[in-house]
């Protein structure tokens, strides 16, 4: 067991995991699921492993590193074995649906700084389907692109 949760520690300290994934980790080089319980909960007893922190710094990180939206975040926080209640709860702490506009303009800007003028449809297509992959919705990108173009062919 000893060397389980050195192994655990190890791996914390490389990167946060969520309690679900690290659990499948052990087990990979553990068989012994009871061994793994217990060195689960001996480090969300030692305040190693929390679910909540980790989806907070991980909304934190995705918001102003990465700029995505909302629904890739809690996407990507599904897959990774998360309760979906707590991701609600934490996402409308640190991101709020009326949030969304700020990531949405940077990685709007960002995008379009490797699109050089002028812009065709096919340069808008591929800029409207990453800006749908990053996770923002499909009528917030019409309006910041419309206003965003209109502000380039009109500048007032």
């Amino acid at each position: 067991m000893e060397q389980l949760y050195a192994g655990a520690l190890k791996a914390l300290t490389r990167r946060p995991f969520p309690t679900q994934e690290l659990q499948q980790r052990l087990l990979l080089s553990c068989a012994d699921a009871d061994t793994v319980e217990r060195v689960i909960e001996r480090l969300k007893l030692a305040g190693y492993l929390d679910d909540r922190k980790f989806v907070e710094s991980f909304i934190q990180s995705r918001l102003h590193h990465k700029a995505q939206g909302r629904a890739r975040i809690m996407q990507e926080l599904r897959a990774r074995g998360l309760n979906p209640a707590l991701i609600r709860e934490e996402m409308e702490k640190a991101y709020p649906t009326d949030a969304e506009r700020a990531p949405l303009q940077h990685a709007l800007e960002r995008k379009l700084k490797s699109l050089p003028p002028p812009m065709d449809a096919k340069k808008l297509a591929r800029l409207y389907n990453h800006l749908l992959r990053r996770g923002f919705p499909g009528d917030a990108i019409r309006l910041e692109v419309r206003r965003r173009l209109k502000m380039e062919m009109h500048p007032d």
